[in-house]
């Protein structure tokens, strides 16, 4: 390993331009290279929603480990889990390391805006849509959101796999996902 010495008499500045200062750096706020809190404090809400809906489910009998409130359990906990470490990990980052992540890093608006306007119009819509027709639109949102420019093939695809759900669901398992528009109502 070999150490440089900086030796200010050895050799000035070239003529004209003045000698290379450190920039300053700005003071950090609180959310600088901490975007982490945002998306922790997100799941910790929707396990704390979860956990509430089954701690009010009624259920008839014991409903088992895979029974109505299994999976409801199961994504609560991972929410739970992986809230907290996003959490832990971005208040336990230095200023140094959140200066370096809030330099290269940028939040991209506008996809997450796309996305979570297709989550919410899904989430609102699809009794009064239905399923078919709003995973479609769900799907072409996150797809346009997350990069892909083709809104035809992102709407082609989201209705594709939005068929084939249904038809597993309805037709394999009889189980009846929201008809909406296309009930016939």
């Amino acid at each position: 390993m070999s150490h440089t010495r900086l030796d200010p008499a050895a050799e000035p500045p070239p003529a004209g331009r003045p000698p290379e200062t450190e920039e300053p750096t700005s003071p950090l706020s609180f959310w600088d290279g901490r975007g982490e809190l945002v998306i922790g404090a997100i799941l910790l809400v929707v396990a704390t929603v979860l956990v509430t809906g089954n701690l009010g489910m009624n259920v008839i009998g014991d409903g088992g480990l895979l029974g109505p409130q299994g999976f409801g359990w199961f994504v609560a906990a991972l929410a739970t889990v992986v809230g907290v470490l996003l959490t832990v990990a971005a208040l336990r980052r230095s200023p140094e390391q959140r200066r370096s992540m809030a330099a290269r890093e940028r939040t991209n608006w506008r996809a997450v805006g796309l996305v979570m306007l297709g989550i919410i119009a899904f989430s609102a819509l699809i009794d009064i849509v239905g399923w078919l027709i709003m995973a479609t639109v769900m799907f072409a949102a996150v797809a346009t959101g997350l990069g892909n420019r083709n809104v035809v093939r992102n709407l082609a695809v989201g209705f594709v796999m939005a068929a084939v759900i249904q038809i597993v669901f309805s037709g394999m398992l009889d189980l009846n996902l929201p008809s909406g528009l296309l009930g016939g109502r």
